[in-house]
């Protein structure tokens, strides 16, 4: 072997001793789960909590059964009958007053999670359905939001999700009395962590991904967990991946140990889609290393 080879390949041990060159995991020995989001409309947390609106609130007041567990099966038929602008639940609401021509009502992604003790790592891929509609969102083909509470936190989080950040007077919704109301949880409190902790992707050329939180408002600054985001379109594929360290320390970040169980849910805005004209999974959750059986909606993050 000549000096520089030997030069080189002592560099690069030296890189990888001193933990320059990060790893992701092993994506093909990480267990994958297959969850369908679902075009929501307007179907806010008030209305998904109306008994007169949504039958299942006895089953997700009183049994403590969460969305996931009815629902999970066909949020598909779901998402296409809200997307068309048909009635849905006991009341028939129309959810989407406007209907857009050939959006489709749902897809299904691909969600892998996994750790390596110090820092978490979210993969969500999927084949984006057919454009429709206008261009939003101009300079991002794609967004990606992840939720999550410090453990159970969030009041009801572990039925209803993302749900409780989701409110009838937020922007494009039908009681929105202006465009600057954001997603916020009704008596939210940082101090406690009574919050969700919010991540986003942004495809656009020069956007920087978003790590902030969802309290009394939506903040989209202040974490310190968020690593990086990454996102690269295959043909017609996309593959969004989040790197972000355990421990948080931001102003907005839940630390992630193993002792917890978090209650987490996503959106995807697809082809150019702002606002709530987004695809949103039901609400699930994680732990680190912890097995918890009977819980169909329950991921296991586990060292790699």
């Amino acid at each position: 072997m000549n000096k520089i080879a030997m030069a080189v390949m002592g560099a690069v041990g030296a890189m990888i001793a001193g933990g320059a060159v990060a790893g992701a995991p092993d994506w093909s020995k990480v267990p994958v789960r297959k969850i369908k989001v679902f075009y929501p409309g307007q179907s806010s947390f008030e209305w998904v909590m109306n008994k007169p609106d949504h039958s299942a609130v006895p089953d997700i007041v009183d049994k403590k059964r969460p969305c996931a567990k009815c629902h999970e099966g066909d949020a598909n038929e779901i998402g296409e009958k809200i997307v068309a602008g048909k009635p849905v639940g006991s009341s028939k609401s129309v959810l989407e007053p406007k209907p857009i021509a050939g959006k489709a009502g749902w897809m299904p992604v691909s969600f892998q999670a996994a750790h390596d003790g110090e820092k978490a790592y979210f993969r969500f891929e999927w084949n984006p359905p057919q454009i429709a509609g206008p261009q939003m969102d101009k300079k991002n083909e794609v967004k990606v939001t992840m939720l999550f509470d410090g453990g159970s936190t969030v009041e009801g989080a572990e039925l209803n999700g993302c749900w409780s950040t989701c409110h009838d007077d937020l922007r494009s919704m039908k009681n929105a009395k202006d465009d600057k109301t954001t997603k916020h949880i009704k008596g939210a409190d940082l101090a406690s962590g009574k919050f969700y902790d919010l991540i986003q992707y942004r495809s656009g050329k020069g956007e920087k991904p978003v790590d902030g939180y969802v309290a009394d408002q939506r903040v989209m600054e202040g974490g310190k967990g968020l690593v990086k985001a990454e996102g690269v379109k295959e043909g017609n594929k996309w593959v969004v991946t989040f790197e972000r360290t355990l421990a948080g320390g931001g102003k907005g970040d839940h630390a992630l140990v193993a002792d917890k169980i978090y209650n987490f849910g996503f959106a995807v805005h697809e082809s150019f889609a702002e606002a709530r004209y987004h695809y949103v999974s039901l609400g699930y959750q994680f732990g680190l290393d912890k097995t918890v059986e009977g819980v169909k909606n329950y991921y296991n993050i586990t060292k790699q």
